[in-house]
This record gives C-alpha cells, structure tokens and sequence, in this order.
C-alpha cells in the first residue's frame, strides 16, 4: 500500500507520549522537538519542548489510520477538505533538518496552499556600526505550504575548536628556550 505522511492530533503535553507508542506499534513516526533552555544564566537547565504543539507525524498508509485512532492520547488526524491531510516528505525533511542545524526556532501560522512548493530564504540582518554597513545572513525562513506553518531559525554560533593542540613537552619547549636565551 502506498504510505504517506499524516499529522496526528494529539491531547495537549501528550506529543512525546504518542510518539513513543506509535514507535512501539510499529509505525514511523516524527515528534520535532526543540531545545529550550529555562533558569537563571549560571543555572541553566535545558529541556526539550514539541516544536508543533498537539501534533505528531505518522508515516502510514491511508488503511491504517482508524487503527492509530485507538492510541492513548490521539484525538485525531488533521484533515484538509474532509479527506486525511497528506504532508509532503520534502517539509518533514526540512522540518527534521531544522531541528538538528539550527537554534532558536519559531514557528509562525501562515496560509495553506497546496500549489505552493516549499521555500528556504536566507534573511540578511542589517548591521551599522560607526561608518559602516554589515549584513549577515542569520536568519533562515522555510515555508511549509502543506501544514500552513512558516519556521524561522537562527543560525548557530559553533565554538572555534583548535586545529592542533600542543601537549606535553612540546607546549613547554618555547618557555624553556625563552628562559635560557633571555634571562
């Protein structure tokens, strides 16, 4: 049977909760949750909260939606025009690729349209410092035609790692010669 993409309705605070007992029936499924980080900046805890709230995705097919109907916690699937809605692979991807690459996701209510193919911009951000203009590129938008959502995620700063670290006799090596040469 062909399989697609459905999003699941869920009772509020039950998304992680479904998702895991979709996975023990077997099914597919994708809960994007994202890092929210809560408490004072030298106690920070983080957690991670379902980025759609009340909505899990099932890979399934058409067939096997009353039997999803019995889990603890669904309420229902998302139709669109009374018929099951079906959610492109393409914006699971994009959804799952901004949740692994990027920080600070929002998400913003926008139209549905299923002409409509799926849309990553680059947003430039405007910087005046003294006599000069800068732009960074730092926000990235992707509109989900499909679910009728738009994301909008930072980009985040990775801590430069050194490329090659002295260690042992070699980090002490210069000092000792610099001790010798110029006392």
């Amino acid at each position: 049977m062909l399989r697609n993409w459905y999003a699941v309705y869920t009772k509020p605070q039950k998304e992680k909760f479904v998702s895991s007992a979709f996975a023990r029936k077997g099914f597919e499924c994708f809960c994007p949750v994202v890092n929210i980080n809560s408490g004072k900046s030298n106690n920070k805890k983080t957690t991670f909260e379902p980025l759609f709230m009340c909505f899990v995705f099932v890979y399934m097919s058409e067939g096997d939606i009353s039997s999803i109907k019995s889990v603890p916690g669904v309420l229902n699937i998302l139709y669109w025009k009374s018929k099951p809605a079906l959610i492109k692979a393409e914006e699971i991807a994009v959804i799952k690729h901004f949740t692994v690459n990027f920080i600070n996701i929002k998400l913003i209510k926008s139209s549905v349209n299923l002409v409509h193919n799926i849309a990553v911009k680059d947003e430039p951000v405007i910087l005046f410092k003294e006599n000069a203009v800068s732009v960074k590129y730092q926000t990235v938008k992707a509109y989900l035609p499909s679910l009728g959502y738009t994301l909008i995620a930072e980009r985040g700063i990775k801590e430069e790692e050194p490329v090659y670290q002295e260690s042992g006799l070699l980090k002490t090596f210069p000092r000792l010669l610099n001790s010798l040469f110029f006392n």
